[in-house]
Protein backbone atom coordinates (compact mmCIF):
# COMPACT_ATOMS: atom_id res chain seq x y z
CA UNK A 1 0.00 0.00 0.00
CA UNK A 2 2.96 2.39 0.43
CA UNK A 3 4.79 2.16 -2.66
CA UNK A 4 0.98 2.44 -4.35
CA UNK A 5 0.82 5.48 -2.24
CA UNK A 6 4.47 6.81 -3.52
CA UNK A 7 3.28 6.15 -7.29
CA UNK A 8 -0.03 8.31 -6.74
CA UNK A 9 2.27 10.72 -5.44
CA UNK A 10 4.73 10.94 -7.45
CA UNK A 11 2.53 10.99 -11.09
CA UNK A 12 0.81 13.81 -9.30
CA UNK A 13 3.54 15.74 -8.53
CA UNK A 14 4.99 15.55 -11.99
CA UNK A 15 1.63 16.75 -13.37
CA UNK A 16 1.70 20.04 -11.03
CA UNK A 17 4.33 22.13 -12.93
CA UNK A 18 5.22 25.10 -12.58
CA UNK A 19 2.19 27.14 -11.90
CA UNK A 20 1.95 26.52 -8.07
CA UNK A 21 4.36 29.85 -7.98
CA UNK A 22 2.53 33.11 -8.46
CA UNK A 23 4.45 35.63 -10.44
CA UNK A 24 5.42 37.56 -7.47
CA UNK A 25 7.70 33.97 -5.99
CA UNK A 26 4.91 34.08 -3.37
CA UNK A 27 3.19 30.17 -3.39
CA UNK A 28 -0.10 29.36 -4.28
CA UNK A 29 -1.81 27.22 -1.84
CA UNK A 30 -4.22 25.14 -4.30
CA UNK A 31 -6.63 22.76 -3.22
CA UNK A 32 -4.75 19.67 -4.24
CA UNK A 33 -2.04 21.02 -2.03
CA UNK A 34 -3.86 20.43 1.03
CA UNK A 35 -2.52 17.36 3.29
CA UNK A 36 -4.35 14.02 2.17
CA UNK A 37 -6.17 13.85 5.35
CA UNK A 38 -7.60 17.11 4.91
CA UNK A 39 -8.57 16.85 1.22
CA UNK A 40 -10.17 13.19 2.38
CA UNK A 41 -12.03 15.32 5.04
CA UNK A 42 -13.35 18.17 2.82
CA UNK A 43 -14.46 15.92 0.10
CA UNK A 44 -16.08 13.31 2.56
CA UNK A 45 -18.41 16.27 3.21
CA UNK A 46 -19.39 17.23 0.11
CA UNK A 47 -22.97 16.49 -1.72
CA UNK A 48 -22.84 13.80 -4.43
CA UNK A 49 -23.16 16.54 -7.48
CA UNK A 50 -20.32 18.75 -5.97
CA UNK A 51 -18.14 15.64 -5.14
CA UNK A 52 -18.82 14.54 -9.32
CA UNK A 53 -17.93 18.18 -10.15
CA UNK A 54 -14.83 18.71 -8.42
CA UNK A 55 -13.50 15.08 -9.67
CA UNK A 56 -14.25 16.14 -13.29
CA UNK A 57 -12.43 19.67 -12.23
CA UNK A 58 -9.38 17.97 -10.92
CA UNK A 59 -7.29 15.11 -12.98
CA UNK A 60 -4.76 15.09 -9.77
CA UNK A 61 -7.83 14.87 -7.56
CA UNK A 62 -8.92 11.84 -9.48
CA UNK A 63 -5.48 10.77 -8.81
CA UNK A 64 -5.24 11.02 -4.86
CA UNK A 65 -8.85 9.76 -4.20
CA UNK A 66 -7.68 5.97 -4.76
CA UNK A 67 -7.27 5.37 -1.55
CA UNK A 68 -8.73 6.99 1.67
CA UNK A 69 -7.09 6.87 5.28
CA UNK A 70 -9.66 6.56 7.56
CA UNK A 71 -13.46 7.64 7.69
CA UNK A 72 -15.02 8.49 11.27
CA UNK A 73 -18.77 8.36 11.52
CA UNK A 74 -19.60 9.85 15.19
CA UNK A 75 -23.30 10.11 16.01
CA UNK A 76 -23.16 13.20 17.99
CA UNK A 77 -20.36 14.81 15.54
CA UNK A 78 -22.32 14.11 12.19
CA UNK A 79 -25.87 14.87 13.88
CA UNK A 80 -25.07 18.18 15.89
CA UNK A 81 -26.74 17.40 19.02
CA UNK A 82 -26.37 15.81 22.59
CA UNK A 83 -25.71 12.14 22.92
CA UNK A 84 -29.40 11.71 25.22
CA UNK A 85 -30.99 12.86 21.82
CA UNK A 86 -29.61 10.91 19.50
CA UNK A 87 -32.58 8.29 18.94
CA UNK A 88 -34.08 11.28 17.57
CA UNK A 89 -31.41 11.58 14.76
CA UNK A 90 -30.83 7.97 13.91
CA UNK A 91 -32.28 8.47 10.32
CA UNK A 92 -30.46 11.54 9.47
CA UNK A 93 -26.73 9.64 10.78
CA UNK A 94 -27.66 6.68 8.44
CA UNK A 95 -28.24 8.84 5.49
CA UNK A 96 -25.30 10.43 6.15
CA UNK A 97 -22.63 7.67 6.13
CA UNK A 98 -24.77 5.89 2.99
CA UNK A 99 -23.79 8.72 1.59
CA UNK A 100 -20.42 9.27 2.21
CA UNK A 101 -19.59 5.64 1.69
CA UNK A 102 -21.37 5.66 -1.82
CA UNK A 103 -18.62 8.28 -2.39
CA UNK A 104 -16.04 5.81 -1.49
CA UNK A 105 -17.68 2.94 -3.88
CA UNK A 106 -14.45 0.76 -5.21
CA UNK A 107 -12.25 2.61 -3.34
CA UNK A 108 -9.67 1.69 -0.93
CA UNK A 109 -10.57 2.50 3.07
CA UNK A 110 -7.95 2.39 5.34
CA UNK A 111 -10.04 2.89 8.47
CA UNK A 112 -13.89 2.92 9.05
CA UNK A 113 -14.98 3.79 12.32
CA UNK A 114 -18.85 3.95 12.76
CA UNK A 115 -19.67 5.55 16.88
CA UNK A 116 -23.26 5.42 17.07
CA UNK A 117 -25.29 4.36 20.32
CA UNK A 118 -27.43 1.34 18.79
CA UNK A 119 -30.68 3.24 20.11
CA UNK A 120 -32.53 1.88 17.41
CA UNK A 121 -33.35 -0.86 15.28
CA UNK A 122 -33.22 1.14 12.20
CA UNK A 123 -29.55 0.46 12.28
CA UNK A 124 -29.23 -3.50 12.32
CA UNK A 125 -29.54 -3.31 9.02
CA UNK A 126 -27.01 -0.65 7.71
CA UNK A 127 -24.61 -1.91 10.15
CA UNK A 128 -24.80 -4.97 8.17
CA UNK A 129 -24.37 -3.00 5.02
CA UNK A 130 -21.22 -1.19 6.60
CA UNK A 131 -19.14 -4.25 7.63
CA UNK A 132 -19.58 -5.46 4.30
CA UNK A 133 -18.48 -2.22 2.35
CA UNK A 134 -15.52 -2.73 5.02
CA UNK A 135 -14.65 -6.09 3.68
CA UNK A 136 -14.98 -5.42 0.14
CA UNK A 137 -13.23 -2.20 0.57
CA UNK A 138 -9.93 -3.90 2.11
CA UNK A 139 -10.41 -1.93 5.37
CA UNK A 140 -7.50 -2.57 7.76
CA UNK A 141 -9.01 -0.99 10.97
CA UNK A 142 -12.70 -1.55 11.68
CA UNK A 143 -14.28 0.21 15.15
CA UNK A 144 -17.76 -0.71 15.75
CA UNK A 145 -18.74 1.27 19.09
CA UNK A 146 -22.20 0.82 19.52
CA UNK A 147 -22.71 1.43 23.19
CA UNK A 148 -26.08 3.60 24.17
CA UNK A 149 -25.13 6.09 26.88
CA UNK A 150 -27.26 4.49 29.31
CA UNK A 151 -26.71 1.10 28.45
CA UNK A 152 -26.01 0.38 32.34
CA UNK A 153 -29.18 0.97 33.24
CA UNK A 154 -30.71 -1.11 30.41
CA UNK A 155 -29.01 -4.42 30.36
CA UNK A 156 -31.66 -6.10 28.37
CA UNK A 157 -30.98 -3.86 25.26
CA UNK A 158 -30.52 -6.32 22.21
CA UNK A 159 -26.66 -6.27 20.81
CA UNK A 160 -26.04 -5.92 17.22
CA UNK A 161 -25.34 -9.27 16.16
CA UNK A 162 -21.88 -9.26 14.13
CA UNK A 163 -22.24 -10.38 10.78
CA UNK A 164 -20.12 -13.15 10.46
CA UNK A 165 -22.17 -14.35 7.40
CA UNK A 166 -21.06 -11.62 5.48
CA UNK A 167 -17.62 -11.94 5.72
CA UNK A 168 -14.84 -14.70 3.94
CA UNK A 169 -11.52 -15.33 4.65
CA UNK A 170 -10.56 -13.70 0.89
CA UNK A 171 -12.43 -10.43 1.56
CA UNK A 172 -11.35 -9.93 5.22
CA UNK A 173 -8.06 -11.02 5.22
CA UNK A 174 -6.62 -6.98 5.15
CA UNK A 175 -8.23 -6.15 8.34
CA UNK A 176 -5.82 -6.37 11.28
CA UNK A 177 -7.39 -3.68 13.71
CA UNK A 178 -11.00 -4.47 15.15
CA UNK A 179 -13.11 -3.05 18.31
CA UNK A 180 -16.30 -4.10 18.87
CA UNK A 181 -18.33 -2.84 21.20
CA UNK A 182 -21.85 -3.51 22.59
CA UNK A 183 -22.24 -6.58 20.22
CA UNK A 184 -23.02 -10.24 20.31
CA UNK A 185 -20.47 -13.17 18.73
CA UNK A 186 -22.10 -16.05 17.18
CA UNK A 187 -20.15 -17.45 14.43
CA UNK A 188 -21.59 -19.78 12.38
CA UNK A 189 -20.29 -23.30 11.98
CA UNK A 190 -18.31 -22.41 8.82
CA UNK A 191 -16.11 -19.33 10.74
CA UNK A 192 -12.73 -19.76 10.01
CA UNK A 193 -11.37 -16.66 11.32
CA UNK A 194 -9.86 -13.86 11.03
CA UNK A 195 -6.62 -14.48 9.05
CA UNK A 196 -4.49 -11.12 9.71
CA UNK A 197 -6.09 -9.70 12.80
CA UNK A 198 -2.88 -8.68 15.08
CA UNK A 199 -5.49 -6.26 17.59
CA UNK A 200 -8.93 -7.08 19.33
CA UNK A 201 -10.47 -5.07 21.67
CA UNK A 202 -13.94 -6.28 22.98
CA UNK A 203 -16.21 -3.69 25.25
CA UNK A 204 -19.79 -5.10 26.68
CA UNK A 205 -19.81 -7.85 24.30
CA UNK A 206 -22.21 -10.61 24.51
CA UNK A 207 -21.36 -14.23 23.85
CA UNK A 208 -21.24 -17.90 25.33
CA UNK A 209 -17.94 -19.54 26.70
CA UNK A 210 -18.12 -21.81 23.23
CA UNK A 211 -18.17 -19.07 21.14
CA UNK A 212 -15.92 -16.82 22.49
CA UNK A 213 -13.35 -19.31 22.51
CA UNK A 214 -13.97 -20.44 19.55
CA UNK A 215 -13.32 -16.86 17.83
CA UNK A 216 -10.46 -16.17 19.65
CA UNK A 217 -8.90 -19.78 18.85
CA UNK A 218 -9.30 -18.67 15.08
CA UNK A 219 -7.67 -15.67 15.33
CA UNK A 220 -4.30 -16.98 14.75
CA UNK A 221 -1.74 -13.81 14.32
CA UNK A 222 -3.33 -11.54 17.04
CA UNK A 223 -0.72 -9.89 19.01
CA UNK A 224 -3.05 -7.22 21.36
CA UNK A 225 -6.18 -8.58 22.78
CA UNK A 226 -8.09 -6.71 25.69
CA UNK A 227 -11.57 -7.87 26.71
CA UNK A 228 -13.54 -5.24 28.78
CA UNK A 229 -16.99 -6.03 30.35
CA UNK A 230 -17.69 -8.73 28.69
CA UNK A 231 -19.45 -11.29 30.71
CA UNK A 232 -19.30 -14.85 30.30
CA UNK A 233 -20.41 -16.33 33.65
CA UNK A 234 -18.51 -19.06 32.78
CA UNK A 235 -14.85 -19.87 31.81
CA UNK A 236 -12.52 -17.99 29.68
CA UNK A 237 -10.42 -20.62 27.96
CA UNK A 238 -9.10 -20.62 24.78
CA UNK A 239 -7.67 -23.69 23.64
CA UNK A 240 -6.08 -22.86 20.00
CA UNK A 241 -2.49 -21.54 20.67
CA UNK A 242 -1.87 -18.14 20.48
CA UNK A 243 1.66 -18.03 19.17
CA UNK A 244 1.94 -13.95 18.50
CA UNK A 245 0.06 -12.91 21.02
CA UNK A 246 2.00 -10.31 23.36
CA UNK A 247 -0.58 -8.30 25.40
CA UNK A 248 -3.57 -9.51 27.55
CA UNK A 249 -5.83 -7.42 29.15
CA UNK A 250 -9.02 -8.47 30.52
CA UNK A 251 -11.15 -6.26 32.82
CA UNK A 252 -14.19 -6.10 35.06
CA UNK A 253 -15.71 -9.44 33.27
CA UNK A 254 -17.69 -12.03 34.86
CA UNK A 255 -15.88 -14.96 34.23
CA UNK A 256 -14.92 -18.18 36.45
CA UNK A 257 -11.32 -18.70 35.25
CA UNK A 258 -8.90 -17.54 32.48
CA UNK A 259 -6.67 -19.99 30.57
CA UNK A 260 -4.62 -19.33 27.33
CA UNK A 261 -2.36 -20.82 25.35
CA UNK A 262 0.25 -17.55 24.75
CA UNK A 263 3.53 -18.77 24.88
CA UNK A 264 4.92 -15.66 23.58
CA UNK A 265 3.12 -13.21 26.06
CA UNK A 266 4.41 -10.49 27.22
CA UNK A 267 2.11 -8.28 29.49
CA UNK A 268 -0.88 -9.91 31.12
CA UNK A 269 -2.95 -7.36 33.16
CA UNK A 270 -6.34 -8.29 35.03
CA UNK A 271 -8.83 -6.24 37.00
CA UNK A 272 -11.63 -8.48 38.48
CA UNK A 273 -12.94 -10.85 40.88
CA UNK A 274 -10.83 -13.57 42.41
CA UNK A 275 -10.56 -16.24 40.04
CA UNK A 276 -7.57 -18.98 38.93
CA UNK A 277 -5.24 -18.23 36.18
CA UNK A 278 -3.87 -20.44 33.58
CA UNK A 279 -1.00 -18.87 31.96
CA UNK A 280 1.53 -21.12 32.62
CA UNK A 281 3.13 -22.03 29.14
CA UNK A 282 3.69 -18.42 28.74
CA UNK A 283 7.24 -18.75 29.45
CA UNK A 284 8.41 -15.50 28.30
CA UNK A 285 5.96 -13.04 30.24
CA UNK A 286 7.25 -10.06 31.36
CA UNK A 287 5.04 -7.98 33.12
CA UNK A 288 1.59 -8.58 34.81
CA UNK A 289 -0.35 -6.03 36.83
CA UNK A 290 -3.32 -8.07 38.75
CA UNK A 291 -6.10 -6.58 40.87
CA UNK A 292 -8.68 -8.44 42.94
CA UNK A 293 -11.77 -6.74 44.51
CA UNK A 294 -11.30 -9.70 47.34
CA UNK A 295 -9.58 -12.57 48.87
CA UNK A 296 -7.46 -14.20 51.26
CA UNK A 297 -4.01 -13.53 50.99
CA UNK A 298 -2.12 -16.60 50.48
CA UNK A 299 -5.35 -18.03 48.30
CA UNK A 300 -4.44 -15.27 45.38
CA UNK A 301 -1.05 -15.66 45.88
CA UNK A 302 -1.12 -19.58 44.82
CA UNK A 303 -3.48 -18.49 41.90
CA UNK A 304 -0.92 -16.89 40.79
CA UNK A 305 2.02 -18.66 41.23
CA UNK A 306 -0.09 -21.90 39.95
CA UNK A 307 -0.78 -19.20 36.78
CA UNK A 308 2.09 -17.02 36.29
CA UNK A 309 5.19 -18.85 37.60
CA UNK A 310 7.27 -17.31 35.22
CA UNK A 311 6.28 -13.47 35.46
CA UNK A 312 9.49 -11.32 36.09
CA UNK A 313 7.91 -7.85 37.10
CA UNK A 314 4.92 -8.26 39.19
CA UNK A 315 1.94 -5.78 40.41
CA UNK A 316 -0.80 -6.91 43.19
CA UNK A 317 -3.48 -5.89 44.62
CA UNK A 318 -6.42 -6.65 46.57
CA UNK A 319 -8.77 -3.74 47.16
CA UNK A 320 -10.46 -6.05 50.46
CA UNK A 321 -7.93 -7.86 52.04
CA UNK A 322 -10.03 -10.77 53.74
CA UNK A 323 -7.14 -12.60 55.25
CA UNK A 324 -3.59 -13.53 56.06
CA UNK A 325 -2.98 -17.11 56.89
CA UNK A 326 -0.16 -17.84 59.39
CA UNK A 327 0.04 -21.63 58.48
CA UNK A 328 1.03 -21.29 54.93
CA UNK A 329 4.55 -19.76 55.82
CA UNK A 330 5.79 -22.62 56.15
CA UNK A 331 3.25 -25.30 53.65
CA UNK A 332 4.07 -23.82 50.29
CA UNK A 333 6.15 -25.46 47.70
CA UNK A 334 5.81 -22.93 44.89
CA UNK A 335 8.30 -20.46 43.56
CA UNK A 336 8.30 -17.44 40.90
CA UNK A 337 11.19 -19.15 38.73
CA UNK A 338 11.80 -15.01 37.47
CA UNK A 339 10.66 -12.54 39.42
CA UNK A 340 13.02 -9.60 40.09
CA UNK A 341 10.55 -6.66 40.77
CA UNK A 342 7.07 -6.74 42.98
CA UNK A 343 5.05 -4.28 43.68
CA UNK A 344 2.78 -5.17 46.47
CA UNK A 345 -0.90 -3.56 47.60
CA UNK A 346 -2.40 -4.47 50.87
CA UNK A 347 -5.54 -2.73 52.42
CA UNK A 348 -5.54 -3.84 55.56
CA UNK A 349 -8.39 -3.97 57.47
CA UNK A 350 -8.74 -3.73 61.07
CA UNK A 351 -9.25 -6.89 62.00
CA UNK A 352 -6.20 -7.91 59.97
CA UNK A 353 -3.77 -6.13 62.09
CA UNK A 354 -2.21 -8.41 63.92
CA UNK A 355 -1.23 -10.58 60.86
CA UNK A 356 0.64 -8.33 58.38
CA UNK A 357 3.84 -10.20 58.96
CA UNK A 358 2.39 -12.97 57.50
CA UNK A 359 2.74 -11.16 54.23
CA UNK A 360 6.20 -12.31 54.04
CA UNK A 361 5.19 -15.64 52.61
CA UNK A 362 5.15 -14.10 49.22
CA UNK A 363 8.70 -12.85 49.69
CA UNK A 364 9.41 -16.61 50.66
CA UNK A 365 8.00 -17.75 46.89
CA UNK A 366 10.53 -15.17 45.10
CA UNK A 367 14.32 -16.45 45.14
CA UNK A 368 15.38 -13.81 43.04
CA UNK A 369 13.64 -10.73 43.80
CA UNK A 370 15.62 -7.54 43.48
CA UNK A 371 13.31 -4.86 43.90
CA UNK A 372 10.34 -5.03 46.44
CA UNK A 373 7.94 -2.27 47.13
CA UNK A 374 5.02 -2.60 49.79
CA UNK A 375 2.29 0.10 49.72
CA UNK A 376 0.46 -0.55 52.22
CA UNK A 377 -3.43 1.22 53.31
CA UNK A 378 -5.94 0.89 55.86
CA UNK A 379 -8.31 2.14 58.96
CA UNK A 380 -7.25 4.52 61.44
CA UNK A 381 -6.87 1.93 63.61
CA UNK A 382 -3.50 1.06 62.66
CA UNK A 383 -1.64 3.90 63.55
CA UNK A 384 0.92 2.51 65.97
CA UNK A 385 -0.93 -0.59 66.92
CA UNK A 386 1.61 -3.11 68.84
CA UNK A 387 -0.46 -5.99 68.46
CA UNK A 388 0.97 -9.45 66.42
CA UNK A 389 3.94 -11.56 66.28
CA UNK A 390 7.08 -11.16 66.24
CA UNK A 391 9.49 -12.12 63.17
CA UNK A 392 11.57 -15.14 65.52
CA UNK A 393 7.98 -16.70 65.81
CA UNK A 394 8.10 -17.26 61.80
CA UNK A 395 10.88 -19.48 61.44
CA UNK A 396 14.04 -19.19 59.47
CA UNK A 397 14.35 -18.60 55.73
CA UNK A 398 16.30 -18.48 52.94
CA UNK A 399 17.99 -15.41 52.68
CA UNK A 400 17.06 -12.63 49.70
CA UNK A 401 21.04 -12.69 48.43
CA UNK A 402 19.52 -10.80 45.18
CA UNK A 403 17.45 -7.78 46.81
CA UNK A 404 18.87 -4.09 46.38
CA UNK A 405 16.43 -2.08 46.92
CA UNK A 406 12.79 -1.95 49.04
CA UNK A 407 10.49 1.08 49.37
CA UNK A 408 7.28 0.67 51.74
CA UNK A 409 4.44 3.90 52.08
CA UNK A 410 1.62 3.86 54.36
CA UNK A 411 4.18 2.74 57.22
CA UNK A 412 2.15 3.69 60.21
CA UNK A 413 4.31 2.36 62.69
CA UNK A 414 2.58 -0.72 63.57
CA UNK A 415 4.53 -4.27 64.88
CA UNK A 416 3.76 -5.83 61.98
CA UNK A 417 5.38 -3.27 59.60
CA UNK A 418 8.18 -3.15 61.85
CA UNK A 419 9.10 -6.99 62.03
CA UNK A 420 8.30 -7.15 58.34
CA UNK A 421 10.53 -4.70 57.43
CA UNK A 422 13.17 -5.96 60.23
CA UNK A 423 12.58 -9.32 58.57
CA UNK A 424 13.85 -8.14 55.00
CA UNK A 425 16.72 -6.59 56.24
CA UNK A 426 18.31 -9.04 58.27
CA UNK A 427 17.98 -11.67 55.18
CA UNK A 428 19.22 -9.15 52.70
CA UNK A 429 22.79 -8.71 52.59
CA UNK A 430 22.85 -6.86 49.46
CA UNK A 431 20.50 -4.15 50.51
CA UNK A 432 21.38 -1.06 49.14
CA UNK A 433 18.58 1.28 49.74
CA UNK A 434 15.65 1.31 51.80
CA UNK A 435 12.98 3.87 51.68
CA UNK A 436 10.40 4.30 54.43
CA UNK A 437 7.14 6.91 53.68
CA UNK A 438 4.87 7.10 56.27
CA UNK A 439 2.06 8.66 53.68
CA UNK A 440 -0.08 6.66 51.62
CA UNK A 441 0.70 5.38 47.76
CA UNK A 442 -2.55 3.42 47.92
CA UNK A 443 -5.22 3.39 46.33
CA UNK A 444 -7.57 2.54 48.52
CA UNK A 445 -9.37 3.90 50.38
CA UNK A 446 -10.93 3.50 54.28
CA UNK A 447 -7.47 5.31 55.24
CA UNK A 448 -8.72 8.73 56.64
CA UNK A 449 -7.44 10.31 59.87
CA UNK A 450 -10.85 11.37 61.98
CA UNK A 451 -9.83 11.35 65.57
CA UNK A 452 -10.23 14.79 67.05
CA UNK A 453 -7.13 14.49 69.10
CA UNK A 454 -4.97 16.11 66.51
CA UNK A 455 -3.32 14.83 62.91
CA UNK A 456 -1.76 11.64 62.57
CA UNK A 457 1.23 10.93 64.40
CA UNK A 458 3.70 10.84 61.36
CA UNK A 459 6.17 11.94 63.14
CA UNK A 460 6.20 8.97 65.95
CA UNK A 461 5.59 6.76 63.24
CA UNK A 462 9.00 8.09 61.76
CA UNK A 463 10.62 7.76 65.05
CA UNK A 464 9.88 3.76 65.78
CA UNK A 465 11.01 3.47 62.03
CA UNK A 466 14.60 4.93 62.19
CA UNK A 467 15.01 3.87 65.98
CA UNK A 468 14.24 0.29 64.68
CA UNK A 469 15.89 0.27 61.51
CA UNK A 470 19.17 1.93 62.62
CA UNK A 471 20.58 -0.67 64.81
CA UNK A 472 19.85 -3.56 62.17
CA UNK A 473 20.97 -1.76 58.75
CA UNK A 474 24.57 -2.41 57.19
CA UNK A 475 26.52 0.44 56.80
CA UNK A 476 26.29 0.25 53.27
CA UNK A 477 22.36 0.36 52.88
CA UNK A 478 21.03 3.75 52.56
CA UNK A 479 18.04 4.77 54.57
CA UNK A 480 15.70 7.67 54.15
CA UNK A 481 12.26 7.94 56.55
CA UNK A 482 10.26 10.40 54.98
Amino acid sequence: MNNLMCQKTRSCDDARGEDAIHEFGVPRVRFEDLPMDVVYRIMSKLPPKEFARANVLSSKLRCTWSVCPRLTFDGVQVCKCHRWDLVQHTGRFIHEVNSVLQKHHDKVVETLEVRMDLVDSLLVHHLNNWVSFAASSGTKNLTLDLKPIDFFLKPQLERFVFPFQLLDSGRISRLQHMQLSFVSLKPHSHYRGFPNLRKLHLQLVHANKKDLGHVLSHCCNLEWLCIDRCHLNDELVVNGPLSHLLYLSIDCCEITKVEFHAMNLTTFEYYGRFIPIGLSHSLKIQSANIMFYAGVFQDVLVSILNGLPNVENLTFRIACLDLIKKQWLWDNPLKFSRLKHLQLYLNIPGRNEDSILYSVSILRATPFIEDLEVHFGGTTSLWLADVGPRRQDIGQCNPYNRLKKMWITGFKGVRGQVEFMLHVVENAPALEVLTVDTHKRSTSGGDSWTKKSGPPPFEEAKRIALTCLSRAISLSTKLDVI
